[in-house]
């Protein structure tokens, strides 16, 4: 097959719909849709929104679980020339009116579950003009809209077609601007780390709104293969899954890949079939186990929504454990120090990057400024500053460290948190763990780390105490230690940070010097 000139969504979808219209392209959440379906179905969305008057440069956010008719919109808007915002559907109250308000929705795509939240902030976005509510009336809708292409003029490859936001965990989150160019070109180096091809089928439960799930709808449309996206993640349904739909690759999180490891081992755990789990952060020490246990590559990747991705290691690679990969040859990535300079190979330093083509990274930021129902974008200086640690070594491996809001500052040293939980979970009893700094009394940061014991496990804390001793430099062994029933995370497992800054020590936390402790260097 050959790909096509132009990456803008008829340019691909349709020649794909017309070379292998019967093959499946998705499978979303449990319902299957050939590239043919997914043409006309794209085109009958597009031809509904038009008819609710949304109009070349109009914003439709996408808020919604996860369900076939997401991406139908996402594809359909494209066509008529209007832009999409994927809100992450978890939101709601003022969360939820700053997405829709900063993006300047004129109209929102819901479902049962979220309507009454969009109900409930609908009157302080000035520019929403309606609400369309996935189910039964909508379908019908669709049934009866054309299946031609809209006779209009669809996004051209480098215009804005889509935001995403960021995580917000410093402030509000910020709609970043994305051309189709950039993100089926990210799709594109994805299908290449994972040697994806006609007739390959990927699984995968990142949710829709997620910027690294975008690789999921478009790389079938550029290699000809499947996904199959399920609605959510359940551990323990996984591999069966995965069996059943003949997959030869696992997308997801690095949270996700950790709970799959926590699973008892299973016989048949080296017979799933896959050839590939693609997944970040994954820890060194488990990284060949991985690979031993389920026998199959790791497939690692660093990026962000602004740029993606930055780096990766392929199927093909043996790779080093604990780095992210290569530099993604579309990008020069440099480790900085904190005013600019650039660091030599091995330093560890904030990791900077810019695109070495135009349009190959996200435009900007959507102005918050802007009044009206137009985007303004606020384009990203010529080195973009990822707020991450990182390290580059001689042969271009880049090593995610830390974010730098997360980095911890002990008695002069400089600590990365992600360090001292990947040894803290390394402690039989402990099931998760999580660092963060709180205010110590001689300034800098005092280090509480926080666990979920394993189940029927019981910590104790001077026994891991010892165990951190014995296995971390004096300046990285936490001060408090405290035990949570759960340790709060976004959707895909990420953990939430500012949630624990925000709720500081608990009356429960342990703390080695109250309780005489001595600590030995």
């Amino acid at each position: 097959m050959t790909p096509p000139v132009r990456l803008t969504v008829p340019a691909v979808l349709d020649r794909r719909a017309e070379e292998i219209g019967e093959r499946v392209m998705m499978s979303i959440a449990g319902t299957p849709v050939t590239f043919a379906q997914m043409r006309d179905r794209s085109c009958a969305t597009a031809h509904v929104l038009a008819d609710l008057g949304v109009e070349r440069g109009d914003t439709v956010a996408l808020f919604t679980g996860t369900c076939p008719e997401w991406v139908y919109f996402w594809l359909g808007a494209a066509r008529i020339g209007a832009v999409t915002a994927a809100v992450n559907g978890a939101s709601k109250g003022d969360f939820l009116a700053h997405a829709l308000r900063l993006a300047r929705t004129a109209v929102v795509i819901t479902d049962a579950q979220r309507h009454d939240r969009v109900a409930d902030v609908a009157d302080s976005v000035e520019t929403l003009r309606s609400t369309v509510l996935v189910g039964a009336s909508l379908t019908d809708m669709l049934q009866r809209a054309p299946t031609t292409p809209p006779p209009t003029t669809p996004l051209d490859e480098h215009e804005v077609g889509a935001l995403f936001f960021t995580s917000g965990t410093t402030g509000p989150s910020k709609a970043v601007a994305t051309t189709w160019h950039y993100l089926f070109r990210a799709a594109g180096s994805v299908a290449q780390a994972w040697h994806f091809g006609p007739s390959d089928v990927v699984w995968t439960a990142m949710p829709l709104f997620h910027l690294s799930a975008a690789p999921t709808v478009l790389a079938p449309m550029l290699a000809g293969g499947t996904t199959v996206l399920a609605e959510q993640f359940h551990p323990s349904t996984v591999w069966q899954e995965i069996r059943a739909c003949g997959a030869v690759g696992f997308a997801g999180a690095g949270a996700m890949v950790n709970m799959l490891w926590n699973l008892p081992p299973e016989p048949g755990d080296a017979e799933s079939g896959l050839r590939f789990i693609s997944a970040a952060p994954i820890a060194a020490d488990l990284y060949r186990d991985i690979e031993r246990r389920y026998r199959c590559r790791v497939v690692t990747m660093y990026g962000m929504t602004e740029a993606f991705p930055l780096a990766y290691k392929a199927v093909s690679e043996d790779g080093v454990p604990g780095t992210s990969g290569r530099v993604n040859s579309a990008f020069d990535v440099r480790i900085v120090d904190g005013y600019g300079n650039p660091l030599p190979a091995g330093n560890v330093g904030e990791i900077t990057c810019r695109a070495r083509a135009t349009h190959a990274m996200s435009e900007g930021y959507v102005s918050s400024a802007t009044g009206g129902s137009t985007l303004r974008i606020e384009p990203h200086p010529e080195w973009f500053r990822t707020g991450d640690l990182g390290t580059l070594d001689a042969d271009q491996n880049l090593t995610y460290v830390d974010r730098v809001k997360d980095s911890l500052r002990r008695r002069g040293e400089n600590v990365s948190s992600v360090e001292v939980e990947t040894t803290v979970m390394r402690h039989p009893a402990v099931l998760e763990a999580a660092a963060i700094g709180v205010p110590s009394d001689l300034g800098e940061d005092d280090i509480l780390v926080v666990v979920v014991p394993r189940p029927a496990a019981r910590v104790d804390f001077e026994e891991l105490m010892d165990f951190c001793a014995a296995r971390m430099p004096y300046f990285c062994v936490p001060r408090y230690l405290e035990v949570l029933d759960e340790i709060p995370k976004n959707v895909i497992g990420r953990v939430r940070k500012d949630v624990l800054r925000s709720r500081g020590l608990g009356r429960h936390a342990w703390d080695r010097e109250a309780h005489g402790y001595v600590l030995t260097r």
